[in-house]
């Protein structure tokens, strides 16, 4: 199967660099609408059977242009949330994004049980647990290609732990922008091959 994760577009939390985790979260700015339309024509080309989005606002939003224009319905599923971020909710310095993002690269390295922010409900393992079920059943829908709309911090987390080809190094690390796609073959029984990030092939 090919799976195409996509990030949501810009939002009003976004635009104003603060950390936004919770359910249903801010919703796009002007900006994140165009963007949710310009990726359209990219993702109706590679005919996907299927669409998926998270239970955040913003994701189901960037769906929408996509869904309509090939008549398919969303399929929200939870599982696709963006990670918690404890106590760097709400958080816009640097400093809390390095709390942020530093968890995840822990995580990735394999100090899967550090809880972010404080928060014993939100490590790497149930992070990794709950994007993987959200996968099987991508993957039991039975599409040769399919849509997730989700978000960059756990896009990023589980690309970084299930491609077999993924790019682990934070040096060399590449931000997934608003509206970024990222395509994946395989399944999760096979393990998934990266072989886009953005406009990156690998």
């Amino acid at each position: 199967m090919e799976l195409i994760l996509v990030r949501h577009g810009q939002t009003y939390m976004n635009a104003k660099h603060t950390i936004d985790t919770v359910v249903p979260g801010a919703v796009l700015t002007e900006e994140g609408w165009t963007q949710a339309n310009d990726v359209v024509p990219a993702l109706a080309a590679l005919e996907p059977g299927g669409i998926w989005a998270s239970n955040l606002t913003r994701t189901q939003q960037t769906a929408t242009p996509l869904a309509t224009r090939l008549g398919l319905d969303i399929h929200i599923h939870e599982g696709l949330r963006e990670i918690g971020a404890g106590s760097y909710e709400g958080g816009d310095t640097p400093e809390v994004y390095e709390g942020y993002t530093g968890t995840i690269f822990r995580w990735i390295g394999g100090e899967r049980d550090l809880p972010m922010g404080g928060d014993e409900a939100v490590t790497g393992r149930t992070v990794l647990a709950r994007v993987d079920a959200a996968v099987r059943d991508i993957e039991a829908a039975g599409h040769e290609r399919a849509v997730a709309f989700a978000h960059g911090g756990v896009i990023a987390y589980w690309v970084g732990s299930r491609a077999l080809n993924a790019q682990r190094e934070r040096e060399t690390f590449v931000p997934l922008g608003n509206a970024g796609i990222v395509r994946l073959e395989g399944t999760l029984e096979t393990g998934y091959t990266l072989r886009s990030w953005m406009h990156l092939t690998f």
